[in-house]
Formats: structure tokens, sequence, C-alpha cells
């Protein structure tokens, strides 16, 4: 038993110390070991081959497996930032324990597990149907269209509606429609529990062609039509000394830039082409001025529809295409909810999470 054991710690003391150091301390501790044990004759010396076989296997393996997954994992430093940590928690200090957090699905865990609120989706639930009583007289498989090519599918069975929670969540993103939204929302609440709350999120404009698929996705073509948010960062910016003005430049591709030209009284934001016989003119650019208040332009004779959205600092600007420009996760993420009845700023963590509360019709008539 005692040979055992001892040819069991020639395997393992090397694999520790490959773990805690390296391949190299790992050999020489293995090689000690073998050689303290058979001059001392306490491993048989037809077992040493084994044990060494044994020790390779096991650092190949390692080698493979886990040195890389370390490796990446070091590389991308923590899933989850200090904004939405303080986010989290704040929710959980700070609202009711039977609120709903709706939103897109991918944090959907994160605020069950850290903010201990219900969720409409998350990562294991992104596929699933929801299926609930209705009054509604409608049978069949019905799919109404709403603004921004949004294809809302509902199936009426035996008085009851089924959609797809990945679709109504998608869709109070991309809609305009304010009532749509709340009408979507209203079904998700904890029965006996109105109190909802949405998160707008800076991670939604680069997955805003996943979004803005499935709200248009039909059962016809079955597709859906992406639509893109287009971050472009500063790439230059210079003088025009004749024009008294400076020059920011954005490239968007080899051959093509977004360009602001800022003079003492005037601004204007175009695309800029090679070859092309005169820049093209984007209809609405909004910009902040030196007191941090958004301001509106809007251009004429204008050739390219949509708004650019100029970054404090004039670090980056963010084209927004038409479709974009009035969805409720622009006006909520880029406008913190301006203009909107039913959804109520509660605040933002490092501008990267911004949460509303969601007022009902009932809420709003009572607080008249």
């Amino acid at each position: 038993m005692k040979k055992e054991i001892l040819l069991f710690l020639t395997v393992l003391l090397p694999f520790l110390a490959l773990v805690y150091f390296d391949l190299l301390v790992s050999i020489v501790v293995l090689i000690i070991l073998v050689g303290v044990f058979y001059f001392t004759k306490n491993i048989e010396k037809e077992r040493i081959p084994v044990a060494v076989v044994v020790f390779f296997i096991l650092t190949m393996m390692f080698t493979l497996n886990f040195v890389p997954a370390v490796s990446i994992a070091s590389g991308h430093g923590t899933v989850l930032s200090d904004n939405w940590w303080e986010a989290l928690n704040w929710m959980k200090e700070n609202t009711a324990e039977c609120a709903v957090v709706a939103t897109y699905w991918d944090p959907g865990h994160f605020i069950t597990g850290i903010a201990r609120r219900s969720v409409v989706f998350d990562g294991a639930s992104q596929s699933h149907l929801y299926e609930r009583p209705t009054d509604e007289d409608r049978e069949g498989l019905v799919v109404d269209t709403f603004d921004n090519n949004i294809n809302h599918i509902v199936l009426y069975e035996n008085g009851n509606k089924t959609t797809a929670r990945i679709q109504d969540i998608s869709t109070t993103l991309l809609t305009s429609n304010e009532t749509l939204a709340i009408e979507i929302l209203k079904e998700y609440r904890n029965p006996d529990c109105d109190e909802m709350y949405y998160i707008a999120s800076a991670d939604l404009i680069p997955k805003s062609t996943w979004w803005t698929y499935f709200s248009t996705w039909n059962p016809v073509d079955k597709r859906g039509t992406p639509y893109v948010y287009s971050t472009v960062p500063l790439g230059s910016s210079r003088p025009d000394v004749q024009q008294n003005a400076i020059i920011y430049t954005y490239p968007v591709a080899q051959d093509s830039s977004f360009v602001v030209y800022v003079t003492e009284q005037e601004m204007f934001v175009f695309l800029q082409q090679q070859g092309a016989p005169a820049p093209l003119m984007v209809e609405k650019f909004l910009f902040f001025d030196q007191e941090g208040n958004g301001r509106l332009v809007v251009q004429q004779n204008s050739t390219i529809p949509g708004l650019v959205f100029i970054q404090p600092g004039n670090s980056a600007l963010l084209f927004i295409p038409p479709e974009l420009e009035n969805a409720m996760f622009t006006r909520m993420f880029l406008f913190n909810g301006n203009g909107l009845e039913n959804f109520e700023y509660v605040g933002e963590w490092g501008g990267e999470v911004k949460l509303f509360k969601v007022k009902f019709e009932e809420e709003l008539f009572s607080s008249l």
C-alpha cells in the first residue's frame, strides 16, 4: 500500500508543480522523486515508466486545454462592468421584490442573480413562447404590422394568446409607438404587482442587428430586416485657417468619411466620398454645446436620410438610419426618455446602463 501511495505522489507532485509553476520545475520535481524513490527501493523499476507516461499525459491535457482557457479568460477581463454591478445592486435595494425588469435577453441571468428581480427572458429562455389568456375575439395566426416594418406575430387559439418573448421585447425596442410598447409590456407584469422597469444599455447599440431582425421577422419570407447604428470614431481634426473653422473627419471606409465642419457661427455634417462631385448632406444631426445642452439641426437640401448623433467632445459619431431615429431604444438611451410619458427616467450608471420605470395607464390616471 505504501508503494502505491508513493507512486501516486510521483505523478501528483510534479503535476502540481506544473500547475503552480512551469513545465521545467515539474520535470525537475519528477526526476528528483523518481531518483529518490528508486534508490531507496520504494518503487519497483518496472513501475517508473508508468508514472512517467501518466505524468506526460496529464501534462499534454493541461497544456492543450487548461492553459489556453486561462489565457483567454485573463485577456478578456471581467464579464460584468462596474456600471452594471452598481446598477444591479441599486435595483436590488431600491425596487420592489415583485418587480419585473424588461430588456433584451443578454443580461437576464445577471438581473435575476444579482438584482434578484424577475425578467421577461434570459439566455435560457430567449427562444421561448409566452402563452396567456385573452379576451380578444380573434382566432388563428395573426401578423400585425406596425411602424419601422415591424411584424408582430400572435397565435390566438382556444381563448389563449401566444407570442415569442424575443419578438415582444425586440418590438418594444424598435417601435416609435409608445402605446404599442406599453400594451406588450403590461402582459409581462407579475400578478398583483404593477412595478416594472426597463433597461436601455450601451451594448444594445451593436446588437441592433439582432433585435431589429427579430422584430421585423415574418412567417412568409421567414426573415427579418436588420437596422444598424453605425458608430464611427474620430479619425482626425484639422483647422481651416482661411475660413476660421475646424474640420473633423470620421472615416467610414477607405474612400468615404463623415465630415463635421465647424465655424464660429455654423456647423455642417456631410458624407464625403472619393470621386463624388459634391459632398452628401445628412438630413439631421445633433450636437452638444459647451453647456452640455443637445441641439438638433435640420439641414436643407439633404440627400442622406437619418440622424448623426455627435458624441460630446466630438470623439465619435453615431449614424442612425430613419427606422431607428425615433425607436424607443433611441429615445431612452440617447435622449434619456425625453418626451416619453410612460417611461420615467430613474438614473444611469456610467452612461452604460440607463434605467426607466414603466408607468401604466392606471398609474398615470392616479397621479392626475
